[in-house]
C-alpha cells in the first residue's frame, strides 16, 4: 500500500506461502511448509507468517543513476527475507521515457532470482476527485497494454495490481467504483488475459470521526460490500491492508474482525485473499493521546507523528493474524523504512526480521 495513496485519498474528500514466481494459488509445487503449529494452543495458519514481496514505487531516476546494480543489490536484500515479488507501483514514467527501458532490467533480475512482478496498471492524479470513468479506463488501457507488449511474455510477470485503494464507497462515489473496478479488470484481461488482477484495499477504525466525517461500516457491512464488488469486478486477489489507521495501538482484536469478514467475503465471490501485512507504524500511544497531541483532524494534516519500523513481537503477531485468514502474505513499510541502506535504525530492523524469517522458515 502506498502511505500517501490511502492518506491522500481520506484526506480528500489455502494453505501454502506462494513460492516462486509460477506459483498462483495455495497449492503451487514447491511452497514453503507452514511451521508446525500446536493446535489446542494456536489458531490454524494458511500460509507461514512472514512477507513475500514489499510494495515500492518504481524509481526510473533511481534505475537510471545506479543501473542493474543497484536493483540487484535492492532485490538480493529482499530475497534474504523471504521475499518472492516485487510489487511495483507508479510505473508510468518508466514506461513514457523512450530513450531508456528500465524495466526490462528489472524484469531479468527478478526472473534469476525466482522472484516474481506484480505491477501497477496505471491511475491519473486525483481519480477519486474527477471521477471520470472513461479518462481513468483510457489510462489503464494504455498502461496495460504498453506492459503487455513489453513484458507480457516474461517469465517473470506474475499480476495486475489496480492503484485505486478504498474501504467502501456510497452514493455517487459508490457507483463510480461500481462501473470503475469492472472496467479496470476488462483493461487488464485485454492486455494479459491469464494474469490474476490484484487490489489492496483497506478497513478504518475510527467510529467517532476523529480524521474527519467518513463513515464507519461494522465488519458485517464491510464484507457484504466487498464480496458483491469482488463479484461484480472480476478480481482475483484481494490483499486486505492490516492497518486501521497505521497507528501502533491498533490493536490485533481490532484487526481479525475485518480480516474474518474479507475472508467470506473472498470465500463467497471466488477470489483469493491475501494479506498486506504493514512493516511501519505511526508512534502514538491511544487514540486519546493523539487528540490531545493532535487534535481531531486527519492524520496526514497532523505535523511531527513519529514513524518506525514495527518491533519484531508485534510484527510477528501482526503477520500470524494475516497467517490464519490469508493464502499468502505481502507488506507496505519496508522500501520506505526497513531497507539496510536506509541508514543503522533500519539494519538493525533488518537483519532482526531476517532472523525471524529464518527461525519461522526452518521449522517447517
Amino acid at each position: 500500500m502506498m502511505n500517501m495513496s490511502r492518506r491522500t485519498f481520506l484526506g480528500a474528500g489455502a494453505s501454502a506461502a506462494v513460492a516462486g514466481i509460477g506459483a498462483l494459488n495455495t497449492a503451487a509445487a514447491g511452497a514453503e511448509t507452514v511451521p508446525e503449529q500446536d493446535a489446542a494452543s494456536s489458531p490454524r495458519l494458511l500460509c507461514a507468517p512472514v512477507t513475500r514481496g514489499h510494495l515500492r514505487p518504481y524509481d526510473h531516476r533511481f534505475a537510471l543513476a545506479e543501473g542493474i546494480a543497484g536493483w540487484r543489490r535492492e532485490l538480493d536484500d529482499e530475497r534474504r527475507i523471504g521475499s518472492r515479488l516485487l510489487w511495483l507501483s507508479h510505473v508510468a514514467p518508466a514506461l513514457d521515457d523512450p530513450a531508456a527501458d528500465t524495466l526490462k532490467a528489472v524484469f531479468d533480475a527478478c526472473a534469476e532470482r525466482d522472484m516474481g512482478v506484480i505491477i501497477e496498471t496505471g491511475h491519473t492524479p486525483g481519480w477519486y476527485i474527477h471521477r471520470d470513468l472513461a479518462r481513468e479506463r483510457a489510462e489503464a488501457r494504455r498502461v496495460c497494454g504498453l506492459l503487455a507488449e513489453r513484458y507480457g511474455e516474461h517469465p517473470a510477470f506474475h499480476a495486475w495490481y489496480l492503484h485505486h485503494e478504498i474501504y467502501m464507497a456510497w452514493d455517487d462515489f459508490g457507483a463510480y467504483i461500481d462501473d470503475l473496478f469492472p472496467a479496470l479488470v476488462e483493461a487488464c484481461r485485454e492486455a494479459l488475459p491469464e494474469k490474476p488482477v490484484t487490489l489492496s484495499p483497506f478497513f478504518i477504525l475510527d467510529k467517532d470521526k476523529v480524521f474527519g466525517d467518513f463513515r464507519y461500516p461494522e465488519p458485517e457491512e464491510y464484507g457484504e460490500y466487498w464480496a458483491r464488488l469482488i463479484r461484480r469486478s472480476g478480481l482475483d486477489i484481494i490483499m486486505l491492508q492490516d492497518s486501521g489507521e497505521h497507528f501502533s495501538y491498533v490493536t490485533m482484536d481490532q484487526r481479525r474482525p475485518f480480516f474474518k469478514a474479507m475472508r467470506r467475503a473472498c470465500d463467497e465471490a471466488g477470489a483469493m485473499l491475501w494479506g498486506n501485512v504493514e512493516t511501519a507504524e505511526m508512534v502514538v500511544e491511544s487514540i486519546e493521546a493523539y487528540v490531545a497531541r493532535y487534535g481531531r483532524i486527519h492524520h496526514s494534516r497532523a505535523e511531527g507523528i513519529p514513524w518506525r519500523n514495527v518491533p519484531l513481537d508485534r510484527l510477528e503477531q501482526k503477520l500470524r493474524l494475516a497467517a490464519e485468514y490469508c493464502a499468502n502474505i505481502v507488506s507496505w513499510g519496508y522500501y520506505q523504512f526497513g531497507r539496510p541502506v536506509l541508514g543503522p535504525e533500519a539494519r538493525t530492523w533488518y537483519e532482526a526480521y531476517r532472523h525471524y524469517y529464518e527461525r519461522v522458515t526452518a521449522q517447517g
